[in-house]
């Protein structure tokens, strides 16, 4: 999976996905995380899962590409449906998924 946005600065991206993320339950579930060359995705309930995507970034702005993920035995049943909810969040935070 590879997500690309406009903007160059990953705070504002960060603090983007975290508007997108809101008050809803999922918040409680999900913790997205930035630093310089990654983005980290941590899902805790009933395990921890952990989706790490590299960074590059250019004049267009920055792309993640999924390099690794742990996903822990009691999500595995539930990755698509909450890979979709990821997909979401990050689209409503003005990010394009591409493949």
């Amino acid at each position: 999976m590879r997500i690309s946005f406009a903007e160059t600065d990953r705070q504002k991206v960060l603090g983007s996905i975290k508007d997108a993320l809101g008050q809803r339950k999922l918040a409680d579930m999900l913790d997205f995380s930035v630093s310089p060359g990654s983005l980290t995705v941590t899902i805790k309930q009933l395990g921890t899962s952990v989706l790490s995507f590299s960074e590059k970034s250019g004049a267009a702005g920055l792309e993640y590409t999924l390099s690794s993920e742990k996903i822990a035995l009691t999500h595995r049943a539930f990755k698509g449906e909450v890979t979709e909810k990821i997909i979401k969040i990050i689209e409503k935070a003005g990010g394009q998924i591409i493949g």
